[in-house]
C-alpha cells in the first residue's frame, strides 16, 4: 500500500461520514416524520465529533506528511494531499467542545426556526442566533485573521476571499444596480400577473424534471423533491439530489429547480477518478454558485431557453395557452423590488446579499447585537430595495442560513453571480451561436464545456487558479454589468 493509498484509506472512512450527514440532512427536509428530530439532531452531532476527530487525528497527519514525500510535484497525488490538508488545518484549529455545539445548537435552532418563521416570531430564534452568532466569532478567533475576523468566516466558503473583497464587490455594481432599477421604474411596469396562480404542483415538478433531464441532468444518478428550502445535496457524482420550492408564481418550481440542477450538473460532473477523495465535487461557494445562477439566470430567463421550453410549459399548464414568448420572457424578467430573496430578479437579488452580507459583519465585529437584528434588517431593506417589510417572516427570518450557523456564506451568491457572467463570456466565445443551440434545446455544446473546463476540475485547483484558467483573470465584475445592462436595456428599451 502505497503513502497515498494510506491516507485515502483513512480519509473515505471520513467521507462516509460526511455522507452520511448529508444523506440524515436531506431526509430531515423531505422525508423524516416532525417527531424524529431530536434524534436526527443527537444522530448528527456524534458523527460530526467522530468527523472532527478523523480529521485532527495524529494518524491523518502523520499519513500525509509520509505520502507527501513520496510523489512528485505538480502531480494529482499532491494538490489531492493540499486540499486534504486545508480541512485538517481547518479543524486542527477548532476545539472539538467548539465543534460539537455548533452542531448540537445548529440541529435545534433549525426546528425552532421553522415554527418562528411561520409564526412571526423573531423572540423565540433570538437566543439560538445569539449563541450562532458567538460561536461564529469565536470560531473565527481560533482560525485566526489579519484585516478582519469575518475574513476567517468568509474563506471557510470561498477559500481565499476576504471582507474586502466582498466590499469592493458591491461598491462595484451597486450603482449599476442603482442605475438600472430606477430608469426601468420609468417605464411601463411589467404584467406578469398571469404567472401567478394556485399551480398544479405536480405538473410543474413533472416539467422541472423533464427539463433538467433534457439539459443533461441524470436522474439514474439523482432526484428532485418539493422541500421548504430549495438545495443540492450531493454525496457522489452518483448520487446528487435535488430540492425545490413552490410558491404561487412560476418562478417558484421553475426556477429554483433550474438553480439547483446548476449546482447538480457541477456535482455529477466532478470527474469520477476523484470520487470519494479530498478532490472530489465543487471547489467553493462562488463556483457553485456560478453554475446555479448560470443555469438559473443566464440561461433559464432568457428569451431562446423559452423558445425552446414554452410550448413543453403549455401542454402542462393549459392555463398559459394565451402567453406569448415575449410576454411570458417580461414576466420572468420583471424588475420590481420584493421582500424575499429567493423571488427575487436578478438585479435587486445582489441587494438582497448585500444586505446579509453588511449584517453579518456588523454582528461579527460586534456594532450590532443580534436583539437589533429586526430594526437593522428593515433599515437596510428599506435603503437599499425602498420598502420595510411587513413582518420579521418576511424579513429577517426568511432565510434558514443563520439557523444552521452558516455566517460568512451570503456573500458567496453574488461572487457566483459574476464569476458566472465571466464563464459565458468565455464560453459564448468558444462554442459559437448559443442562442440557436438553445433555442432548439441543444444544450450539449454548452454543458460538454463545462464538463471539460470546469466541473471535472473538480477541486484539483483553488478558486482563484480555476477561474483564472478559465476566463484569464480572478472574480471582476465587468462581465456581469456588461451582461445586466445589455439585457435590461434591451428588455425595458431604456
Amino acid at each position: 500500500m502505497t503513502g497515498v493509498d494510506t491516507v485515502l484509506d483513512i480519509y473515505r472512512d471520513i467521507d462516509a461520514i460526511h455522507s452520511a450527514i448529508g444523506l440524515m440532512g436531506w431526509d430531515r427536509q423531505v422525508l423524516m416524520p416532525p417527531g424524529g428530530s431530536k434524534a436526527r439532531g443527537i444522530h448528527t452531532e456524534r458523527l460530526t465529533n467522530l468527523s472532527h476527530a478523523l480529521l485532527t487525528s495524529e494518524r491523518l497527519k502523520d499519513a500525509v506528511e509520509s505520502a507527501k514525500s513520496q510523489i512528485s510535484e505538480d502531480s494529482d497525488e499532491l494538490a489531492m494531499l493540499h486540499r486534504l490538508d486545508r480541512e485538517i488545518g481547518i479543524e486542527s484549529k477548532l476545539p472539538a467542545s467548539l465543534v460539537s455545539r455548533k452542531a448540537k445548537v445548529s440541529s435545534d435552532s433549525y426546528e425552532v426556526w421553522k415554527r418562528a418563521r411561520a409564526e412571526n416570531d423573531f423572540p423565540a430564534m433570538k437566543p439560538y442566533l445569539t449563541e450562532l452568532f458567538e460561536i461564529a466569532k469565536e470560531t473565527a478567533g481560533f482560525l485566526g485573521y489579519v484585516d478582519h475576523p469575518y475574513d476567517a468566516l468568509i474563506d471557510l466558503y470561498e477559500e481565499g476571499a476576504t471582507t474586502e473583497d466582498a466590499r469592493e464587490m458591491f461598491r462595484s455594481i451597486g450603482p449599476v444596480i442603482t442605475d438600472l432599477v430606477s430608469r426601468i421604474s420609468q417605464r411601463e411596469p411589467t404584467d406578469d400577473s398571469s404567472l401567478y396562480g394556485d399551480w398544479d404542483k405536480s405538473r410543474l415538478i413533472q416539467f422541472a424534471k423533464e427539463t433538467a433531464s433534457q439539459i443533461g441532468y441524470r436522474f439514474e444518478n439523482g432526484r428532485l423533491d418539493i422541500a421548504p428550502n430549495a438545495f443540492c445535496a450531493g454525496f457522489s457524482y452518483r448520487d446528487v439530489r435535488l430540492t425545490t420550492r413552490a410558491s404561487d408564481h412560476i418562478k417558484g418550481i421553475v426556477s429554483s429547480s433550474l438553480h439547483e440542477m446548476g449546482h447538480g450538473l457541477y456535482e455529477q460532473g466532478s470527474n469520477p477518478d476523484w470520487d470519494r477523495t479530498p478532490l472530489a465535487g465543487g471547489i467553493s461557494l462562488a463556483v457553485h454558485e456560478s453554475q446555479s445562477r448560470f443555469w438559473e439566470n443566464i440561461i433559464g430567463r432568457s428569451k431562446p431557453f423559452w423558445n425552446f421550453f414554452l410550448p413543453q410549459l403549455k401542454a402542462k399548464l393549459p392555463e398559459l395557452d394565451d402567453l406569448s414568448l415575449d410576454q411570458f420572457y417580461a414576466g420572468m424578467n420583471r424588475v420590481q423590488p420584493e421582500p424575499i430573496r429567493v423571488g427575487a430578479d436578478e438585479l435587486t437579488y445582489n441587494r438582497h446579499i448585500q444586505i446579509r452580507f453588511e449584517l453579518e459583519v456588523a454582528i461579527v465585529e460586534g456594532s450590532l447585537d443580534v436583539a437589533d437584528l429586526p430594526e437593522a434588517w428593515n433599515e437596510k431593506t428599506r435603503a437599499y430595495l425602498g420598502f420595510i417589510p411587513e413582518s420579521d417572516s418576511v424579513g429577517c427570518l426568511q432565510d434558514v442560513h443563520w439557523s444552521k450557523g452558516s455566517v460568512g456564506y451570503f456573500a458567496t451568491y453574488s461572487m457566483g453571480n459574476l464569476i458566472g457572467a465571466q464563464i459565458w463570456e468565455k464560453l459564448r466565445t468558444a462554442v459559437g451561436d448559443t442562442d440557436s443551440f438553445i433555442a432548439a434545446g441543444h444544450f450539449e455544446p454548452i454543458l460538454g464545456w463545462l464538463q471539460q473546463n470546469l466541473y471535472r476540475k473538480s477541486k484539483r485547483y483553488t478558486p482563484k487558479e480555476l477561474i483564472s484558467g478559465i476566463t484569464g483573470s480572478t472574480m471582476k465584475p465587468d462581465a456581469w454589468i456588461r451582461y445586466a445592462t445589455d439585457k435590461y436595456s434591451s428588455l425595458y428599451r431604456i
